[in-house]
């Protein structure tokens, strides 16, 4: 959880997707949650989901199996 400025709907949204950040051109590249996003469902074989309101920050729950089936590399 972070308490941070949160984010609306349409951010919501476009999270995950590759190349979306709100600091385009101010350093940011838009990677980061599409490879977290990456790493967590198809490496770890887990699920992530987030619940954010603009003004009250951001949730993030991660959740990952005990074990892993099948080959992970």
């Amino acid at each position: 959880m972070d308490n941070g400025v949160g984010m609306g709907p349409e951010q919501l949204t476009k999270l995950f997707e590759p190349f979306f950040s709100t600091k385009i051109g101010g350093g940011g590249t838009g990677l980061g949650m599409s490879i977290v996003k990456n790493l967590v469902v198809e490496k770890l074989q887990g699920r992530i989901a987030v619940e954010s309101t603009l003004g009250q920050g951001s949730c993030f729950v991660i959740t990952l199996p005990r074990v892993l089936l099948g080959n992970v590399g």
